[in-house]
């Protein structure tokens, strides 16, 4: 089988070519960036649009196609034309691209930043998405039209909302690499109190979502639609940065909590329902949180 990743130099598009690769499926990823993993066929473009996709998909006869690749993953990233372009017209030529070459199925990856804020101590698929953020708006609005196209197109795809992804490979930016990298040479670390919620999901369990999905779409088991990746446990921010220290065996009184501010747009919880993933494809998170940031920091030092 061969498949088509875009987003394949990324964090989560890393992480899944490597599972891929080992598993025996060829890859081919297409992006500006090449996918770093051995065994992946790269081809490398300046900019990803439809002609780009049916170039390469006529070359190569894939079966399925991952599609990762976002703008405005980076919080300073906000150029409103290229989120746009990226991330709400992109998916659609995707999906358009997939059908016209015979793929079974698209898998695209969405996040929880879609879903509007709101009061609930867990989100489902049903709940409202956001229209303020433009990141979330656009990428709602993108997954939101691409199922459409799926379904006019009778080609199944399955929209993956991904919570609090964590693992190896992660921007340095982030919470877990900033974290280990000042830990690691026994620095403090200047934090928030900490108080925010968030359903932190090992990158390795994301990749078996996303491989499972795919599966199901073809053998028929899932429905087109949205999907929360996500435990629907809800962890603290200070309980996963005293998680990364216990790991890492360094004194906690390094993290210093409270020493900077709550961001203003910072969402005091974000959780998500994870029943209709489970109930469509037999995924759950396989990884406490623990065993997560021991495999993740385990590879950063192997790295």
């Amino acid at each position: 089988m061969k498949v088509l990743l875009t987003g394949g130099a990324g964090f989560i598009g890393t992480n899944v070519a490597r599972k891929l690769i080992g598993s025996g499926v060829e890859v081919v990823a297409i992006g500006r960036r090449p996918c770093p993993i051995d065994g992946v066929e790269n081809v490398v473009v300046p900019r990803l649009d439809l002609s780009e996709f049916n170039g390469v998909m006529s070359r190569h006869g894939v079966t399925i196609v991952y599609h990762l690749a976002a703008a405005g993953v980076h919080p300073s990233d906000r150029d409103l034309s290229e989120l746009v372009r990226v991330n709400t017209l992109l998916p659609v030529d995707v999906v358009t691209a997939a059908k016209a070459h015979g793929a079974k199925a698209v898998v695209l990856m969405g996040s929880s930043a879609e879903y509007a804020a709101q009061a609930v101590t867990m989100l489902d698929e049903s709940m409202a998405l956001e229209t303020q953020r433009i990141y979330g708006a656009t990428k709602a609005a993108g997954g939101l039209v691409a199922l459409a196209t799926g379904v006019q197109h009778q080609l199944p795809v399955a929209l993956l909302r991904a919570f609090n992804i964590y693992g190896a490979n992660e921007a340095a930016h982030r919470l877990l690499p900033s974290l280990a990298s000042k830990l690691a040479r026994r620095e403090s670390v200047d934090l928030s109190l900490g108080t925010q919620v968030r359903d932190f999901v090992y990158v390795d369990d994301a990749c078996d979502a996303l491989v499972l999905a795919a599966q199901a779409l073809i053998d028929g088991r899932m429905a087109t639609g949205a999907y929360n990746v996500s435990t629907g446990i809800g962890t603290p921010v200070a309980e996963f940065a005293r998680t990364v220290a216990r790991v890492l065996r360094v004194d906690e009184s390094l993290l210093r909590f409270g020493a900077l501010p709550l961001r203003p747009d910072d969402l005091p919880m974000v959780v998500g329902d994870p029943g209709r993933i489970q109930r469509a494809t037999g995924w759950r998170a396989a990884y406490s949180l623990e065993q997560g940031i021991t495999g993740a920091l385990e590879r950063l030092v192997l790295n």
